[in-house]
C-alpha cells in the first residue's frame, strides 16, 4: 500500500483558503515573501458588482469584490504565470483517484470547497457549523491509514484527514464556487516577482473599476446601486431588504460569515468586516515600504479609511437587522464615501 508524501514550505495565512496553497506554490518556486492575503486580494478587490436577480430568492445580489473562486483564478493566473484545471466529479472514489494521481506525479492538488463542518480539526465549528467554503492542498495520502495528508491555511502543520471525513466534507457545492468532489490542478509556469504583479494587477483592476463594460459592474454599477438603495426597502418590501441587506454583510467579512449579533451571540466578532479594504491597505502598505513607493503608500492609507466607513455600513445594517435602531437613511452616504474612495484609490494608483 502506498505513503506517498511531498515535501513543501508552508506560511500561515489565513483566510485566503482558496488561495493559500497556490502561494505555497509560487512561493517554492521563486523564494518570495508575500504580503498577508496577496493573490486573495489582488484577484478579489474592486471587482463590484450589482445584480437584479428578481426571480431568486435574493433579489438584489450587492458585492465590493468578487470572491468566486474559478473568477479569482481566471483574473489572476495569466498575470501570475500558472496553469489550472478543475476536476468535477460525480463520485467521491473518482475524485480521491484524480487527487492521488497529481501528488504521485509531484503536483499537490487544491481540493475544495470543502464543508468546514466536517473537518475535525476546526474545533469550533465541527458539527456545529455548516460553512461550505473551504479549500486545502493536499501534498499526500496514506493507503494503509485510509487518509490524505493536506496544507490548511491557518495552521502551521502538516495535518490529516481520513477519507471519510473527507467524503462528507467534499460532498457540498456552493454557487460560484464549486461543486462536490472538485480537485483543481495547478501547475506553475514562467512567474513573475510580486512587484510585477502586484502592479499588472492593480492597473487591470482600475481599468476595470474605473471603465466598466457593462453597467452593473464597477464604477457605474456602484453608482446604480447608490441611487437605487433608498427605494429598495420600500419596492421589495421588509423581509427581502433583510435579505439583501444580511447577504451583503456576509460578504464584507475576511470569511463569508454573518456578524455573531445577527446569529444570537454575544461574543465579539473574530472576523472583520472591512469589505476587503484592510486586505488591499496591508497590500499596499507593505510593498509600498518594501519598493518605495509612495503613491501605493498614500492609498493604503485611504483604503485603510474604506474599512473603517464598511464597518461603520456593517454596524448600520447589524442595528437594523436586530431591531436595535434603524439608520439605514445613512447606508447611501456611506456608500457613496466608499465609492469615492475606491475611485480616488484607483486613480492615483493608475498615474
Amino acid at each position: 500500500m502506498r505513503n506517498i508524501r511531498i515535501t513543501l514550505k508552508h506560511h500561515v495565512d489565513d483566510y485566503e483558503c482558496m488561495w493559500n496553497g497556490i502561494e505555497d506554490l509560487y512561493i517554492q518556486d521563486t523564494g518570495e515573501k508575500l504580503p498577508p492575503s496577496f493573490f486573495f486580494t489582488l484577484s478579489s478587490f474592486g471587482s463590484f458588482c450589482y445584480l437584479k436577480t428578481p426571480k431568486s430568492d435574493l433579489k438584489r445580489m450587492v458585492v465590493l469584490g468578487d470572491g468566486r473562486t474559478k473568477q479569482m483564478y481566471e483574473f489572476l493566473a495569466p498575470i501570475v504565470g500558472f496553469e489550472y484545471k478543475h476536476y468535477e466529479y460525480k463520485i467521491f472514489e473518482q475524485a480521491i483517484k484524480k487527487a492521488k494521481a497529481e501528488v504521485d506525479a509531484g503536483y499537490p492538488p487544491v481540493l475544495g470547497a470543502l464543508d468546514m463542518y466536517y473537518l475535525p480539526y476546526f474545533s469550533k465549528l465541527y458539527h456545529d457549523e455548516h460553512i461550505p467554503f473551504h479549500y486545502v492542498l493536499m501534498v499526500g495520502y496514506d493507503e494503509d491509514a485510509q487518509c490524505i495528508y493536506l496544507l490548511d491555511c491557518g495552521r502551521e502543520e502538516v495535518l490529516t484527514l481520513t477519507f471519510d471525513e473527507l467524503r462528507r466534507a467534499w460532498d457540498c457545492s456552493y454557487p460560484g464556487l464549486s461543486k462536490p468532489n472538485t480537485v483543481c490542478a495547478v501547475r506553475m509556469n514562467k512567474t513573475k516577482n510580486k512587484y510585477e504583479i502586484a502592479k499588472e494587477a492593480l492597473a487591470k483592476k482600475g481599468e476595470m473599476f474605473l471603465n466598466p463594460q457593462v453597467s452593473f459592474v464597477g464604477r457605474k454599477g456602484f453608482r446604480k446601486f447608490i441611487n437605487e438603495l433608498p427605494k429598495l426597502k420600500i419596492e421589495l418590501g421588509k423581509e427581502d431588504y433583510g435579505k439583501i441587506l444580511t447577504n451583503m454583510v456576509m460578504f464584507f467579512g475576511t470569511v463569508p460569515t454573518i456578524p455573531n449579533a445577527l446569529k444570537g451571540i454575544k461574543e465579539s466578532d473574530e472576523v472583520k468586516f472591512g469589505g476587503g479594504f484592510d486586505k488591499m491597505s496591508r497590500v499596499l502598505s507593505d510593498m509600498g515600504r518594501e519598493y518605495g513607493n509612495e503613491a501605493w503608500l498614500e492609498v493604503s492609507g485611504r483604503f485603510e479609511d474604506g474599512a473603517i466607513i464598511i464597518s461603520e455600513i456593517t454596524n448600520v445594517i447589524v442595528d437594523y437587522l436586530t431591531g436595535k435602531n434603524d439608520k439605514t437613511y445613512e447606508l447611501p452616504g456611506l456608500f457613496t464615501t466608499v465609492m469615492d474612495i475606491m475611485t480616488d484609490g484607483f486613480v492615483l494608483l493608475g498615474k
